[in-house]
């Protein structure tokens, strides 16, 4: 199965000093690359990458089942501190598929 997965950083209301924000960089945003990074090497993540000038991801996983795809989505450093949303996706020819047994059941 494909999932189309969105992960943005929630901002907190408290001003960040130099310092909480280098520990950010070191602590989650480098590890959470790696492990994106990591899990492309193991065709887990098939397509997709960071969105420019946020601290957000989106990109497809290929997964057997949700509980696959939340263990994968769960592995990223950032997904403690994100919004998350994940879509289970289905072939465009699938759809196409079960548009046309509506259609023969309209006619």
């Amino acid at each position: 199965m494909l999932f189309l997965v969105e992960l943005d950083h929630v901002k907190t209301t408290a001003p960040a000093t130099p310092e909480a924000g280098r520990a950010f960089i070191e602590q989650v945003i480098f590890p959470t690359l790696a492990r994106g990074e990591e899990l492309m090497s193991e065709k887990k993540i098939v397509a997709g990458g960071a969105v420019v000038g946020r601290v957000s991801l989106r990109f497809i996983i290929e997964a057997e089942t949700p509980g696959q795809a939340d263990q994968i989505v769960s592995s990223l450093p950032v997904w403690v501190v994100a919004e998350t949303r994940v879509t289970p996706l289905i072939a465009l020819s699938e759809r196409r598929n079960h548009v046309q047994q509506l259609l023969d059941k309209l006619k």
